[in-house]
C-alpha cells in the first residue's frame, strides 16, 4: 500500500504545526475517536520512545535541583532540555523524530567545532528558536502522553508535575542509571545554556536510538506498553494493540510499515494471503475493533471520493448548477461508468461478493478499490475524479454494507454510543442505505450524493463556522445555485501506528529482519 502511505502521514520532527483536517463530511471524527482508544499515551506526534525517560529524568532532576514553581522557570528547563537534545541527535546522526531537528542541523553547520550557546534559541518567541511552540515537543505532543500513560501526575500545590510512584519514579532512576555520569553533566549543560562540540559528542549514549538492550530503562519502556493492570482499561487496550502489532510483524517476518498494519488488522490476512492466526480471545476482540475502525475509514474514504466528483462536476459549471440539475447528472455518469445497472441496492449487495482477502491485489479487493479511489480522485484541481472512479466508491461502500451484513464485527458495540447527528460512521450510512435499498438505484445514488455529500458537507461547514468561526465551505450557494470553492478528496486518517511501530524498533522489540526474541516473548505475553 505504498500509494496509500502518501495519504497517511505521520509526522518527522522538524518544525511543528499544528494542522485540523478539515473532515469535510463530519465522518473523519469517527475514526480518529475510535483510534485514540487504541494506543493510549502514543500519539501521532509522540515519535521517540526515549523522551519519556527524558522528560521523567527531567523532572524528578528539576525537583531536587531547582525546586522553582514558576511555571516560566520550568517552560525554561524544558525548551533549554529539548534544543540540548536536538543538537545531541543531530550530532550522533541518523537520528529521526526529534524535535528542533532542522535547527540543529543549521546551528551545527555553523559552529561545527566551537561553542554553541543554545540558551537564546530556548527562550519563548525568540526570533531563532529551536521550535516556536511555546511549550516545545513537551507542550504540543509529550506532556499529555506522559499523564495518560501515567508517568506524570499533578499537583494540588502547583503547576509543575510530578512522577507518579509506579511509573514516573522508576523510570527516571533508571534513564539516570543508563547515562550514568553524564548526568550530572548533562544537567550542567542545560543550566549554562552553551554546549561545546566536545560535550556533544560525550552526550551521544542519550540520544532517541541508544536505549541499551540489557538496561532497566528498556524494560520499564516495554512495560510502559505491555502492562496489564486489573481495571486499567486504558493499560489493556494500549498492551492489546502492541501484541497485535507484534504478532503482525511475525506474520510478515520483516520490519513492517504502518499501513501493512492496518490492512493485516482488517482483513486478517497479509498481502500474501497468509492469515493472522490469534489464539487469545482478548486479541480477536481487539482485531475486530481494529477492523471497525478500518472499516469506518474506508466508508468516509468512498463517500469522500463521491464529494470529490461532485464538486469537479460543480467545478465544470463556473457560473454555478442548480441541486436538481446537479444530481441526475452526477448519477447518469455514474451508472455509464458502471455498465450493467442494477435495479436497486438491494440488487446490487445481492450480487456482490467481498474479496477473501480484503487486502489482496485482485482488482476487487477493498486494498485495490481504496488505493485506486485514492489516485483517481486526488485532493486538489491537479486530477479531475472520473464517472468511473466515482462508480468504485460505490462499490466500496457495497462490499463495506456487505461485510458488515455477514461478518462477524458488531459495528454497533464499537459506534452506536456515537451520536449520529454529530458522527456520521459506517453505522449510519449502512443504516441509511438499508432504509433505501429498494430504491430505484439511479434514485438512490441521486438521494446519497445530495444527503449524504451535498447536504452534510454544506451542515458540517456550517456548524464549524457557526461554533469555531472557520470557513471550510467547498460549495456555495447562490441564488439557487451551486458554485465550487475549493476542493478536497479522501484521506484516511492516522492511527498512531507509526510512533507506535518505531518505539518497539526503539526498545528492541521489532529488528531490521522483524520481530526479534523479546518481541517474541512479548507478543505472547
Amino acid at each position: 500500500m505504498e500509494a496509500i502511505a502518501a495519504q497517511i502521514n505521520y509526522p518527522e520532527w522538524t518544525e511543528y504545526r499544528e494542522k485540523n483536517g478539515l473532515d469535510p463530511l463530519g465522518m473523519q471524527n469517527t475514526s480518529v475517536n475510535l483510534y485514540q482508544t487504541f494506543l493510549p499515551g502514543i500519539s501521532n506526534v509522540t515519535l521517540r520512545m526515549r523522551y519519556y525517560g527524558l522528560y521523567a529524568w527531567l523532572c524528578r532532576t528539576y525537583a531536587r535541583k531547582v525546586g522553582d514553581t514558576n511555571p516560566e522557570t520550568w517552560k525554561r528547563y524544558i525548551r533549554r532540555t529539548e534544543a540540548l537534545y536536538a543538537l545531541i541527535a543531530c550530532r550522533r546522526g541518523g537520528e529521526s523524530g526529534v524535535a528542533g531537528i532542522d535547527w540543529a542541523t543549521r546551528t551545527l553547520a555553523n559552529a561545527p567545532d566551537g561553542a554553541i550557546d543554545f540558551a537564546q534559541a530556548a527562550e519563548a518567541g525568540s526570533e531563532t528558536h529551536y521550535l516556536q511552540q511555546a511549550w516545545g515537543a513537551y507542550g504540543a505532543a509529550y506532556g499529555s502522553q506522559l499523564f495518560e500513560i501515567g508517568i506524570l501526575t499533578r499537583s494540588d500545590e502547583h503547576e509543575i508535575p510530578l512522577l507518579s510512584a509506579d511509573s514516573g519514579e522508576p523510570l527516571a532512576s533508571a534513564f539516570q542509571e543508563s547515562i550514568g555520569p553524564l548526568a550530572d553533566e548533562f544537567f550542567a549543560v542545560i543550566q549554562r545554556g552553551r554546549v561545546t562540540s566536545g560535550e556533544l559528542d560525550r552526550f551521544k549514549p542519550l540520544s532517541p536510538s541508544e536505549i541499551a538492550i540489557t538496561s532497566d530503562e528498556r524494560a520499564l519502556y516495554e512495560n510502559l506498553l505491555v502492562r496489564d493492570e486489573p481495571g486499567d482499561a486504558a493499560a489493556r487496550s494500549r498492551r492489546l494493540t502492541i501484541r497485535l502489532l507484534l504478532n503482525i510483524t511475525a506474520l510478515l517476518g520483516r520490519d513492517p510499515r504502518p499501513d501493512q498494519m492496518r490492512w493485516v488488522l482488517y482483513a486478517g490476512f497479509g498481502e500474501d494471503g497468509h492469515p493472522l492466526t490469534l489464539i487469545d480471545p482478548a486479541l480477536v476482540a481487539q482485531q475486530r475493533r481494529w477492523w471497525v475502525y478500518h472499516a469506518n475509514d474506508l466508508c468516509h474514504v468512498a463517500l469522500e471520493t463521491l464529494l470529490k466528483f461532485t464538486l469537479d462536476m460543480i467545478g465544470a459549471h463556473p457560473a454555478g448548477i442548480a441541486l436538481e440539475r446537479l444530481l441526475p447528472l452526477c448519477a447518469a455518469q455514474i451508472l455509464e461508468a458502471a455498465g450493467n445497472r442494477p435495479a436497486s441496492w438491494s440488487a446490487f449487495l445481492s450480487s456482490t461478493t467481498p474479496a477473501q482477502n480484503a487486502y489482496g491485489d485482485d482488482a476487487g479487493s477493498d486494498w485495490s478499490l481504496s488505493q485506486g479511489l485514492l489516485r483517481g480522485a486526488g485532493r486538489n484541481d491537479d486530477r479531475v475524479c472520473s464517472p468511473e472512479t466515482a462508480w468504485n466508491a460505490v462499490r466500496l461502500l457495497a462490499i463495506l454494507h456487505k461485510r458488515v451484513e455477514t461478518e462477524s464485527h458488531d459495528i454497533a458495540a464499537e459506534l452506536g454510543a456515537f451520536n449520529p447527528d454529530a458522527f456520521h460512521s459506517l453505522l449510519t450510512e449502512t443504516r441509511f442505505l438499508n432504509r433505501h435499498a429498494d430504491e430505484d438505484f439511479a434514485s438512490l445514488l441521486e438521494r446519497l450524493i445530495e444527503e449524504r455529500v451535498v447536504r452534510r458537507h454544506l451542515w458540517v461547514a456550517f456548524r464549524k463556522f457557526r461554533y469555531q468561526r472557520d470557513y471550510t465551505f467547498l460549495i456555495e450557494m447562490d441564488d439557487g445555485r451551486l458554485r465550487l470553492r475549493d476542493i478536497d478528496g479522501p484521506v484516511f486518517t492516522n492511527p498512531r501506528l507509526g510512533p507506535a511501530l518505531t518505539f518497539l524498533r526503539d526498545i528492541h522489540l521489532i529488528g531490521d529482519q522483524g520481530l526479534t526474541n523479546r518481541g517474541a516473548r512479548a507478543a505472547g505475553s
